[in-house]
């Protein structure tokens, strides 16, 4: 079988997202299962030097390679997605028995007793702000052969251990992987002036839900986002408020005749409304549960509890959602109006998919109609 391990390096925009439209890729590294190794900065003859290399390989070895494949296909390198693939980082994974998440490289290398990465590039350039493409020649490419050279001597150290059914297994995730990255690079579109829409929509019904627990206690500074607060305001405890106490007058310097201050720490001490259940204390005294599910179990006024409910749940809508999806769009320098979440393949000891930033999976009901489709007629 012909074996090649690949790598890239690209410039660090949001950890070399693909899809931030600042990044760039700058070199990738190889090395042959018989032999030889380099890196290559990446330019049009160097990338027809690559669909070249890949016409005689069977397995193409890599370390996350979802990321690099996201990069070569970027590129045009089309004839990778048609290779099978053996990721180091899912392999490792299946030989935890998926209990270690996210394995790196450098953990890889000492479970195997192999050198590890070469750390003057994060160390002396990357920490220091200064971005791939002007790291000196020398230092990124003797650091990218090095990645490409390990890559591929856990690939070797990995098939020695793994049984038939996890090489079957981390064959067939590889592909999922292949489906998985051309999933992200589509994206999935999201209409952002409805999220906006939406938001002020919802920012109007907190305010009056905040008016009416407030009215509750006037005066008193509850933060219904702090379980000690709601603890207090369902259970009995103390509110405390920062404040100060007027002790005099200076009598000189330039506030001579201005009243003078000392802090002080206000103490709301507030009844209890509902009876806590049992086994609901939290660690800290005097303080108990306030979760979804413990106040639904709650006996007492109605209002209150679904008031409180109410206003966690458009909390949550504005702020990961409705806002927050055209947030973490900005943040991520991607095209507006969509979003390209990441596909966890390493993270559930299940072995089931997980997603992040944003999570893909599992989008409120309310959200549906925000999501519209990119076929166009």
């Amino acid at each position: 079988m012909n074996v090649l391990a690949l790598d890239t390096e690209t410039s660090t925009w949001n950890k070399g997202n693909p899809y931030d439209k600042r990044n760039k890729l700058v070199c990738y590294s190889f090395a042959f299962g018989d032999g030889g190794s380099g890196a290559l900065k990446w330019t049009l003859h160097n990338r027809k030097s690559l669909e070249e290399d890949l016409k005689g390989i069977d397995l193409v070895v890599g370390f996350n390679f979802k990321f690099d494949l996201a990069w070569f296909l970027k590129e045009g390198v089309g004839e990778i997605a048609t290779k099978q693939i053996w990721d180091i980082q899912i392999a490792e994974f299946l030989l935890s028995n998926q209990t270690h998440r996210f394995p790196s490289l450098n953990e890889t290398c000492e479970k195997y007793g192999l050198p590890v990465k070469l750390d003057v590039v994060k160390t002396e350039y990357w920490d220091k702000g200064i971005d791939t493409e002007n790291i000196p020649w020398e230092v990124l490419s003797a650091y990218a052969e090095v990645d490409a050279e390990l890559t591929l001597k856990c690939y070797y150290e990995q098939i020695k251990l793994m049984t038939p059914k996890q090489k079957k297994l981390c064959y067939l995730m590889c592909q999922d992987l292949v489906i998985l990255q051309e999933m992200e690079a589509n994206g999935i579109p999201f209409d952002e002036e409805l999220c906006v829409s939406r938001s002020q929509e919802v920012d109007e019904k907190i305010v009056q839900l905040k008016t009416f627990l407030a009215s509750v206690y006037p005066g008193v500074p509850i933060n219904f986002g702090s379980n000690d607060h709601l603890s207090a305001f369902l259970y009995g405890g103390v509110v405390k408020e920062d404040g100060k106490e007027h002790i005099g007058f200076f009598k000189t310097g330039a506030k001579a005749g201005q009243p003078k201050y000392k802090n002080i720490v206000l103490e709301h001490k507030l009844p209890r409304v509902y009876e806590p259940l049992k086994g609901s204390e939290m660690q800290k005294e005097g303080v108990f549960a306030t979760d979804e599910g413990t106040l639904r179990k709650l006996k007492g006024p109605k209002k209150l509890i679904a008031s409180i409910l109410e206003l966690s749940k458009l909390e949550k809508l504005n702020g990961t959602y409705y806002r927050g999806l055209i947030k973490l769009r900005e943040e991520m320098n991607w095209d507006p109006g969509l979003l390209h979440g990441n596909f966890n393949q390493t993270t559930a000891q299940t072995g089931r998919l997980s997603s992040s930033k944003p999570n893909l999976q599992n989008f409120a009901s309310e959200l549906q109609d925000i999501f519209v489709s990119n076929i166009k007629e």
